[in-house]
């Protein structure tokens, strides 16, 4: 622009000029910088030491610098008129990209030639002195503007939170405003590179976390997990076999001197009849903390240490010891406990005591050398002594009364809606085992002497149960003795279960708990709809006055027999000798088709009577003494009428005609109940 641009429009105090245009964003302010020289250079504040450009200087830019601002530079038509006020203008701005422009306040940016920034608005007397122009953008080329002598060159403006300082205006014409463009895109790009660094570095090191984190998982995937121990002794980083050759080796390392007699020998768990399952100990150690959240696994500090049971020192057997230090030796058995015959009832049978030499503190000292890496095994002498067993006759009761209780009150599985089934006999005989010492292994619950196994109950439950289910469900058809039992299943029947995902995975566990609880009910997440139960009941009722059998369905007589009784009762149904049909309640315990029957009897006077009847038809036995109803034996037919003119008679057994004898048979089923009254 000239010096008589400036004339034409001196006396309005108007100066029309395109400049480059220096925003900064962060307030939305916007700071000009003009080649003005009618403002008062002296109201200035040039940064200290800094040299100030000469007339005929080219504008330069410093370079950005960590931490500066980011700047863009547009063309833009920019319209001033002066203050009132020395050293102030107001400044009116627009460009393509925002027209609509305001300082911070919200009212119309000032821009204050000296150490304050004021944008209080001015009097309306001045402003209506003093006209504004807003000019269009200006597209035709210009000469260079020089930067005159006696012009301002820096500014600090002081923004709301910053200081800008050392922004010399620029004083660029039109045609080098594309390459001021490059130039400042250039910063600008340097600038982004600056900040991005430290994005970089941490996206490197989340990736190497990364990559160790999978390098770790991959390394401890077959091994055993970081602060696993096993007797007090680090397995971390081993593989389950070389921790199972661990356990060997530990085993078979680990002995004690025993003496006897001036001699002495050394002894391992193996010489005192020990078995140890080296490949169990190494599963139990290597699923250690497989568990736990993903950060607990792989911590060494998160320590477990699995330290499995190897037995009970009572348990060591002398005899191989006692072979060596020439002693005979008897070993002593452990008392047992199994199913009666009938499979309804637990009973023990008894131990016996043994004898030999007493290694019973030999075997302590190598558990305790094993299973605690800081005890050392002692000097032992040898004595010989009772060697008792280790489930004694006391433990064996203890737990058939905790497994007979179970048998009395089956613990029940439920789901919503209903009851599923009982745990059984069969349950219970798959899962438990009587054990003599106080421990618990995992996995197992207690009650007395009685360890139930949680995973055989659940592999029980998923074999023998589970495997049934049907989502629909089947009424059942039973019929039950005069006691309420059933004691024949004509339909199955069964509830419609439906298991939801996962909703019986604890099955095991809960059930071990309630069985070593004595009672309870596991119960499952599953759609249960239940099942309906006929019951048809069955008794029989012999009467022996009458000399009648009555069979009873559902309370009501469906078939009356006539009866031959035992030789010694009366007409009126009393026992007036030996032979006496026994009266009382009983169930049928034993049923034969057909059977010889043989025996002798000593009769109260101390005569004895003999009998041997072969091919009896039809046997129900009623009475452990041996007595039963059956066909009568005879060597023609006598049906049901002809019994009662027959003279028939028995030692205590009661006869059915041959008409009659096999429906009988096959009405009265195991458990039957029988009622026979004078």
């Amino acid at each position: 622009m000239s010096e008589s641009d400036v004339d034409d429009f001196g006396e309005r105090g108007i100066i029309s000029m395109r400049v480059t245009f220096t925003s900064v964003r962060k307030h939305k302010e916007r700071f000009i910088f003009m080649n003005d020289e009618s403002l008062n250079p002296s109201s200035l504040n040039p940064m200290e030491n800094e040299e100030q450009p000469q007339p005929g200087d080219q504008p330069s830019f410093d370079a950005p610098q960590p931490g500066d601002w980011s700047f863009e530079t547009t063309p833009l038509d920019v319209s001033y008129e002066a203050a009132p006020q020395a050293g102030s203008a107001k400044v009116i701005a627009s460009d393509e990209a925002d027209d609509d422009w305001t300082s911070a306040d919200g009212g119309n940016p000032f821009l204050t030639l000296g150490n304050e920034q004021s944008s209080a608005p001015q009097s309306d007397a001045a402003s209506a002195a003093v006209p504004t122009v807003s000019a269009a953008p200006i597209t035709s080329a210009a000469p260079t503007a020089q930067i005159p002598a006696q012009t301002p060159v820096s500014q600090d403006f002081h923004s709301q939170s910053s200081v800008f300082a050392n922004a010399a205006y620029p004083s660029v014409a039109p045609a080098q405003v594309a390459d001021g463009g490059h130039e400042a895109g250039e910063q600008s790009a340097v600038k982004h590179r600056r900040h991005a660094w430290p994005w970089i570095v941490l996206a490197v090191i989340i990736v190497a976390l990364a990559a160790a984190a999978a390098l770790c998982v991959q390394h401890y995937q077959d091994r055993a997990l970081p602060g696993v121990t096993l007797w007090g002794r680090s397995v971390a980083g081993e593989t389950q076999q070389q921790i199972a050759d661990d356990v060997t080796k530990l085993v078979t390392d680990t002995t004690v001197t025993v003496t006897y007699n001036d001699a002495s020998e050394q002894v391992t768990l193996a010489d005192l009849g020990y078995t140890v399952d080296a490949n169990s100990i190494a599963e139990q150690a290597f699923n250690a903390k497989r568990s736990d959240n993903f950060i607990q696994r792989y911590l060494s500090s998160a320590t477990v240490n699995v330290a499995p049971s190897l037995g009970d020192a009572s348990s060591a057997d002398p005899t191989k010891i006692g072979n060596d230090f020439g002693v005979q030796s008897t070993a002593a058995t452990d008392a047992t406990v199994s199913l009666n015959s009938d499979g309804t009832q637990y009973e023990a049978t008894a131990a016996t005591v043994g004898m030999g030499l007493s290694v019973t503190d030999a075997a302590q000292q190598l558990l305790d050398a094993i299973e605690n890496p800081s005890a050392t095994p002692q000097y032992v002498q040898l004595q010989v002594n009772d060697v008792q067993p280790a489930i004694t006759d006391d433990i064996a009761k203890q737990a058939v009364d905790t497994l007979n209780n179970l048998i009395a009150n089956p613990i029940k599985i439920t789901g919503n809606g209903g009851d599923i089934t009982t745990l059984g006999v069969d349950a219970i005989n798959a899962s438990y085992s009587v054990d003599p010492t106080d421990s618990t292994p995992d996995g197992s619950q207690r009650s007395g002497y009685v360890l139930f196994d949680a995973a055989k109950l659940q592999s029980y439950y998923e074999t023998n149960i589970k495997a049934n289910y049907q989502a629909t469900e089947q009424d059942a058809d039973v019929i039950v003795n005069n006691d309420g039992e059933v004691i024949k299943t004509n339909v199955q029947g069964h509830p419609g279960v439906t298991v939801a995902d996962g909703g019986d995975s604890n099955v095991g566990t809960d059930a071990a708990k309630a069985m070593a609880t004595g009672s309870g009910t596991v119960q499952i997440n599953a759609t249960v709809i239940p099942m309906q139960t006929k019951q048809t009941k069955r008794h029989t009722v012999v009467d022996l006055s009458d000399k009648k059998l009555y069979a009873y369905e559902n309370d009501q007589v469906i078939k009356t027999l006539n009866i031959a009784d035992g030789a010694g009762t009366a007409a009126d149904g009393s026992c007036k000798g030996d032979l006496c049909t026994p009266t009382g309640d009983f169930k049928i315990w034993w049923k034969l088709d057909s059977q010889d029957m043989k025996g002798t009897l000593t009769l109260s006077d101390g005569s004895t009577t003999s009998w041997n009847a072969p091919g009896v038809k039809f046997v129900n036995y009623f009475s452990h003494s041996g007595c039963a109803i059956h066909r009568i034996n005879s060597t023609s037919a006598i049906n049901d009428a002809d019994v009662p003119a027959s003279g028939a008679e028995s030692h205590g057994c009661i006869g059915l005609g041959w008409d009659v004898a096999e429906w009988y048979y096959n009405w009265a089923d195991y458990n039957e109940t029988v009622h026979i009254q004078q």
